[in-house]
């Protein structure tokens, strides 16, 4: 058996950690022009660039529509509870609208998903904004993933 002082150890362990630090010191950095500039495509929705569900992204008639297709499709198998309050805040709070529509539109409905129209499924949304305390405003919310990925999911004000 083999027994080290404290002394050897000590120095067997300072071995280690310089060898460790020289390894890392001598690893390939990347250079100034492989180093991207701007936000990484993972933390657009973090983007403060679009707009935000509180700004009125959808109107009241689109939101109606929604609930009128919800009822007709989606309550079957949902109840509103599930897409409101705290529910739809934790799931969704932080995310983009692109996001919510790419989920729904590629899920929904249960056995057959993508079945509805794009405008269904922006109506849907807005629908489930409106439930969650979001005003309406004067333009549609658009049925676009890609325009939708601009407009941020934030906490509704308190009602």
């Amino acid at each position: 058996m083999f027994l080290l002082t404290r002394s050897a150890l000590a120095t067997a362990q300072a071995l280690a950690l310089s060898f460790i630090v020289g390894a890392c010191a001598s690893a390939p950095q990347p250079s100034a022009s492989t180093v991207p500039v701007g936000n990484p495509p993972e933390l657009a929705a973090a983007s403060p660039s679009g707009s935000s569900v509180l700004d009125g992204v959808f109107t009241s008639g689109q939101a109606s529509r929604g609930e009128q297709r919800f009822r007709q499709v989606c309550a079957a198998c949902h109840s509103t509870n599930e897409f409101r309050g705290g529910r739809f805040r934790i799931k969704w709070v932080g995310q983009t609208a692109g996001d919510f529509f790419d989920f729904v539109s590629s899920t929904m409905p249960d056995g057959d998903p993508g079945s509805l129209s794009l405008e269904d499924y922006a109506n849907l949304l807005a629908y489930i904004l409106r439930l969650n305390g979001y005003p309406a405003g004067e333009e549609p919310l658009p049925a676009d993933a890609s325009a939708l990925r601009n407009i941020r999911i934030e906490e509704a004000p308190t009602r």
